[in-house]
């Protein structure tokens, strides 16, 4: 076999002439090169650590112990990042439940409602009989937490509404005329047709009289702003109290006046001192009281 080899400028050439035997030689030589190389390259991969003999070839040891290590430290966060965001769900929870139960002690006390029953303040009582049972999936866990999330929002809102209900209906019902203007004394002239003591005619009498000593407080039959004060008239000293819902009251005849226009009063409080101002043939209360601005008998809210 003959080998001829040109230079690129084509003036120059080389030739070799190569017998059988020495092209068989050439070509083992060629692929034991091609073996060794390929073995060393594989010896490498398997075990970078060998590269060190050399040390123009950065080498980053991995070892089988070193990566379990890393995936037991991932494990380990992963479980630990688990674990902190079921707690921040749990005391987030914890802390509606505790919210609630206030609320719901709050409500009873308005409402007059006795809890003792309902023991509050401890762990409510649960029990049964043993079973297997099957471990919670995170899935399954997340979804309990959002459906009790949802509930426990659910109640606070409806606890809410009860609240404002109460209270309103507190509010009205503190408003509503009841009870006598003193706290003693005596009903000397009823609401309706009478006798007028002045002038013996038949007229009508739109309030109620109440009489006591001279000096008894008078008192508000009702929560409400005082719309009036001063003297009108034949009712004297007069005072007179809106509570709003259609509801006014009128207490005439006192001889000193305690509050003054504008006053927000109390049920209970004092108005005036009694009198007999004006029209009258002694110490007491007129006493009327206004629906929708038409007279009412006041009897049927003081009795």
């Amino acid at each position: 076999m003959q080998v001829i080899i040109i230079s690129s400028n084509s003036q120059t050439h080389k030739q070799w002439h190569l017998t059988r035997g020495k092209l068989m030689l050439l070509l083992a030589l060629i692929v034991s090169l091609v073996s060794v190389s390929s073995y060393s390259f594989a010896n490498w991969l398997n075990n970078p650590a060998s590269s060190q003999l050399n040390p123009a070839i950065p080498v980053t040891q991995t070892s089988s112990n070193s990566t379990g290590s890393v995936e037991t430290q991932q494990t380990a966060e992963q479980g630990e990042s688990a674990t902190e965001f079921y707690a921040r769900q749990l005391g987030g929870l914890q802390a509606e439940t505790i919210r609630l139960r206030m609320f719901s002690e709050r409500l009873a006390e308005i409402a007059g409602f006795d809890t003792s029953a309902f023991s509050l303040d401890e762990h409510p009582g649960q029990g049964g009989i043993e079973k297997d049972g099957s471990a919670l999936s995170s899935d399954v866990l997340d979804l309990s937490i959002e459906q009790l999330s949802e509930e426990l929002r659910n109640q606070q809102e409806a606890l809410t509404a009860l609240e404002q209900y109460l209270l309103t209906e507190d509010t009205i019902a503190a408003s509503i005329p009841t009870g006598k203007p003193v706290k003693d004394g005596w009903v000397s002239s009823f609401y309706g047709y009478r006798i007028d003591p002045f002038n013996g005619k038949k007229t009508f009498h739109e309030g109620l009289d109440i009489a006591a000593r001279n000096g008894t407080n008078v008192l508000s039959v009702a929560d409400g702003i005082v719309t009036w004060v001063g003297q009108r008239g034949g009712y004297g000293g007069l005072v007179e109290v809106d509570h709003g819902n259609g509801y006014v009251t009128r207490y005439a005849h006192n001889k000193t006046i305690k509050v003054k226009k504008g006053d927000r009063v109390n049920k209970g409080e004092t108005l005036a001192l009694m009198g007999s101002t004006g029209r009258s043939t002694g110490p007491h209360v007129h006493f009327e009281v206004l629906r929708d601005g038409q007279h009412v008998n006041p009897y049927n809210f003081i009795k």
